[in-house]
């Protein structure tokens, strides 16, 4: 299938990067947002100031706020956050071709649920054109053109590496798989994980403890999506390792920065609102709870972040529990 229109839903940073990544590859491209002043900001102005300044977006971008308008081509991306993406989904289900394709871009549970996207959004359009894409990206190094890379993955790997190559560029490599959990449970759970290292940062743990941190996180990244069915190895790659090392050490990663106010002594709504935008990982530790005793395996770190977030607990007394856990092998 050649592609001659994409529609990005959701005008954010992420979604505004990838529709300025992919209007440089030279689709059409139609962004859809709510937000009318941000819409007609990337239309006159070709810029989404809110998240990016003054840096310039691709002229070729068309934005709208009608998603009968966005609803007319043959791939979609679902930009928008976890919390919902189930409503877009069901609200342009009906508008588009049943054959069209379908990358949620999303990183995270389904909130009501708990569940994988996957699971719900295969309720919503054939499982066949779904795709997941997951990897360690700042939406603004994107838009500046600098070398990014990221994993697709489909049910089936042969119509993932097609679509792969048609969407990727000289700046934006895309590499393809079929394991939807395990692309999906690193996405999801490194934002968990951003927010513990922010908290270590904060609190002023020294290099070694998020080194430890970030280490062991990836197992336990690793235990939750094997029990789900997923791929080891899979975490290895850029949707497991490669976000997990961009988003736990830097400040641009909103759930790093999250933790790093709160490990600095910012109450937590506090935190919430200088951050000014989603923490996807707020949302993502209350489901990853979920599956923790859904599926009886220990994931301590995440727990410790649920329990910080959800239930008051002092960061250093959570952190000197962790430290204190019995010995066990590697």
């Amino acid at each position: 299938m050649l592609i001659s229109r994409i529609s990005v839903l959701g005008a954010g940073a992420w979604g505004s990067a990838l529709a300025h990544m992919l209007a440089e590859l030279n689709h059409e491209v139609i962004l859809w947002g709510r937000s009318s002043e941000t819409i007609n900001n990337i239309n006159k102005h070709h810029k989404n100031e809110r998240y990016f300044g003054k840096l310039k977006l691709s002229s070729k971008i068309k934005a709208t706020t009608d998603l009968k308008v966005a609803c007319s081509s043959q791939i979609y991306l679902l930009v928008v956050p976890v919390n919902a993406i189930r409503k877009v989904a069901k609200d342009c289900a009906p508008l588009i071709h049943s054959s069209s394709k379908v990358i949620c871009c999303a990183k995270g549970f389904e909130q009501t649920t708990g569940n994988l996207l996957s699971n719900e959004l295969s309720k919503i359009f054939p499982e066949k054109n779904l795709a997941y894409l997951s990897g360690p990206t700042f939406a603004a190094e994107v838009v500046k053109g600098f070398p990014s890379a990221a994993t697709l993955a489909m049910k089936d790997l042969e119509d993932s590496q097609h679509l792969a190559q048609q969407l990727s560029s000289a700046t934006f490599r895309i590499y393809s798989s079929s394991d939807l959990v395990g692309v999906q449970v690193g996405g999801a759970v490194k934002n968990v994980l951003a927010i513990a290292s922010g908290m270590a940062k904060g609190a002023g743990f020294g290099e070694n403890s998020q080194a430890a941190l970030i280490t062991r996180g990836l197992s336990e990244m690793r235990r939750l999506a094997t029990a789900l069915g997923g791929y080891s190895e899979t975490l290895s790659g850029l949707s497991g390792l490669g976000d997990v090392l961009l988003s736990c050490s830097s400040r641009q990663s909103r759930n790093f920065l999250f933790g790093e106010l709160l490990g600095n002594g910012n109450g937590k709504h506090i935190a919430r609102e200088k951050i000014g935008g989603v923490v996807e990982g707020w949302f993502s530790a209350s489901s990853v709870m979920k599956k923790q005793k859904e599926l009886d395996i220990d994931l301590p770190i995440c727990k410790t972040v649920h329990d910080i977030l959800y239930n008051e607990k002092d960061i250093r007394i959570s952190v000197s529990e962790l430290l204190n856990r019995p010995i066990k092998p590697e």
